[in-house]
């Protein structure tokens, strides 16, 4: 991205829902928040205001938002969209139930995770810059899947830029607990598998829409750097 390019050391903060080969979902989404590493410190400060402000002291998750924090949500939200130096994109594979991994990815559901997960970080790597990638700790295969994924980053024509991979807890980084509620908001959006019943998720995803001016459901073309999304879908297998 042109207007990333000029600076040379980034920071890169990831997250996943729904990415298990066998969960319950019919959808995956990876994404990615990016900005210039100088912009953290201070983007960090205004979290911590924007806490302090509504009392909200606790780790953010998608999984346990609040209803009477909605205002600090939005809040959140506002605060991601007018920050110029705030850029995110995600993957979100649609119809996971479709996936064939004996014909396309040599039989594993983790080389497929790492092709996505390609995708969400593809658009950020420039030749010359330096990248430091921080991954929220799922499991103990987290080390392995952070080596790998930098393997797939050098191997696809990046080996020009200097990127780096950390597995740190969610609770440790204001910014993985916004790039969660970003993912949590396009995921919960896509799913077709749940009744959609949770006031305060279907209020944020209808603020988050109201504010980009388009629904989540739709993917956005590759220019779109404020809220990128790629959208995967497989072809259902013929019998």
């Amino acid at each position: 991205m042109d207007n990333l390019s000029q600076i040379q050391s980034y920071k890169i903060f990831c997250d996943e829902s729904c990415h298990l080969e066998n969960d319950p979902s019919n959808v995956m989404v990876l994404g990615a928040l990016c900005c210039p590493e100088s912009t953290v410190s201070l983007l960090n400060r205004k979290i911590k205001f924007l806490r302090h402000k509504h009392n909200y002291m606790t780790e953010l998750k998608w999984t346990k938002l609040l209803s009477k924090q909605s205002a600090f949500y939005k809040d959140l939200l506002d605060l991601y969209l007018n920050a110029e130096e705030l850029h995110f994109k995600a993957t979100v594979v649609v119809n996971k139930n479709y996936l064939d991994h004996d014909e396309f990815n040599q039989g594993s559901h983790n080389n497929f995770y790492y092709k996505m997960f390609f995708y969400a970080l593809r658009d950020f790597i420039n030749s010359g810059s330096t990248y430091k990638i921080y991954l929220d700790y799922m499991d103990t295969h987290g080390r392995d899947k952070a080596v790998k994924l930098m393997e797939v980053l050098h191997n696809s024509n990046y080996g020009s830029a200097k990127t780096e991979a950390y597995i740190i807890r969610s609770h440790e980084s204001q910014l993985i607990q916004l790039c969660d509620l970003l993912i949590g908001a396009l995921s919960y959006a896509n799913r077709e598998d749940i009744d959609h019943e949770s006031r305060i998720k279907n209020e944020i995803v209808a603020y988050l829409e109201k504010k980009l001016c388009r629904p989540l459901i739709v993917g956005t073309p590759p220019w779109e750097d404020k809220f990128n999304i790629f959208r995967f879908s497989p072809r259902r297998k013929m019998c």
